[in-house]
């Protein structure tokens, strides 16, 4: 959960500081520097919430799981304390 703040953070400073440079009609390093920090910011964003979109499973599922032998008893034990 830090990463995803992190990264909200970032992208935030990014966006105030590269919008308080707006008003320049060319493009320049010195003046859109802080377009690398929103970058940074969306790519540490997308990534974090691209990595917590797995599903939670059920106890009822994997007790199916179980008792269809897909997993054996120690998968399940483990699954199960795990909260998976």
């Amino acid at each position: 959960m830090w990463r995803l703040r992190f990264g909200l953070v970032v992208l935030g400073l990014g966006l105030w500081l590269w919008l308080s440079n707006l008003g320049v009609p060319y493009v320049t390093f010195s003046r859109n520097w802080p377009l690398l920090l929103v970058a940074l910011g969306v790519y540490v964003v997308v990534r974090v919430a691209t990595r917590r979109r797995y599903r939670r499973r059920t106890r009822a599922e994997i007790l199916d799981d179980l008792e269809a032998g897909r997993i054996n008893v120690e998968q399940a034990v483990d699954k199960l304390r795990r909260g998976r």
